[in-house]
């Protein structure tokens, strides 16, 4: 036991520069707002999809993510609104947030439209130091402080293809007297996808995203999902971190899809764990009258 708080009391040294970074969803193609604030714009209907994540299964105080979000245009004026709700746990570090969400379209030929998305929110963060049960007085009390953000995001798109900008967190600001230990990092991620329609029951879809964050260079994230008869998406990823993942979403009704993904790294430091990954999301999408269509959404 001794030796367990000893790894732990480091893994929290080193949580310090790094815990509070944006988590890495294994299913960001099919909830893209938590990614770039202007996705909602690519959406015709509303949409509320939450979503559950437990990293790295088999090590203790290992990151477990969960969250919500909701958007909905307003067709009047082409603006989208959104909110989102995230809570994370790492060790004896949490993050608990809320944001909110606008993004405006453009229509710049009859198929390619430009989005623009910002985003601002606030978050807690806490650390139960007490826990770790050791005399070092760095780690003798409970923290508790405050951060806002902001950030942009741009999306240009037609019905089959989308090339995407965004930095959900541009910039940090400290609320209050912080004895704050945490630094955020600006994250910018670049991301593609086309939709290739092989024929009536069978559509292809490839993505790349690419994330960029101060001291970890650029990573990359590898996907291609195949739709089949407009019910079920298989799919499979390979990111950058030399980790693969697979993934299924399933068409129940009109409204509702249920999808599961399952990362497994090709190789882990972590010896004697299983360092797995798996991740549910349910999404619903509102037909606010029974004359409105639900149409499909393939981004």
């Amino acid at each position: 036991m001794k030796a367990l708080g000893i790894a732990v009391l480091c893994c929290c040294c080193c949580l310090k520069g790094w815990a509070q970074q944006q988590p890495i969803y294994s299913q960001y193609m099919f909830n893209g707002m938590i990614i770039n604030p202007a996705y909602p714009s690519m959406d015709e209907s509303s949409s509320l999809t939450a979503v559950g994540r437990n990293q790295w299964v088999g090590v203790n105080g290992a990151p477990k993510t969960a969250t919500a979000s909701f958007y909905t245009p307003l067709k009047a004026t082409n603006t989208s609104l959104g909110v989102s709700l995230m809570n994370e746990k790492i060790t004896v570090n949490s993050q608990t947030g809320v944001h909110f969400n606008v993004s405006q379209r453009v229509k710049l030929n009859e198929k390619l439209y430009l989005a623009m998305g910002i985003k601002a929110g606030m978050s807690q963060f806490r650390e139960d130091n007490a826990s770790l049960s050791t005399s070092d007085p760095v780690f003798a009390q409970n923290q508790s402080y405050w951060k806002t953000d902001v950030g942009f995001g741009f999306m240009l798109f037609t019905d089959h293809f989308f090339v995407g900008l965004s930095s959900p967190t541009f910039k940090s600001f400290d609320l209050g007297n912080s004895v704050n230990k945490v630094v955020v990092q600006s994250h910018y991620f670049i991301q593609s996808g086309y939709l290739l329609t092989i024929n009536d029951n069978v559509k292809l879809k490839p993505n790349v995203l690419l994330r960029i964050v101060k001291g970890t260079g650029v990573q990359y994230d590898l996907n291609a999902n195949i739709l089949l008869k407009n019910l079920v998406w298989l799919g499979a990823s390979w990111r950058s971190e030399k980790t693969m993942t697979g993934l299924v979403q399933v068409q129940l009704n009109k409204n509702l899809q249920l999808g599961y993904s399952y990362d497994t790294p090709m190789q882990s430091n972590l010896k004697g764990a299983q360092t797995v990954s798996h991740e549910v999301m349910i999404n619903y999408r509102f037909s606010w009258s029974k004359w409105k269509v639900v149409a499909p959404r393939y981004f």
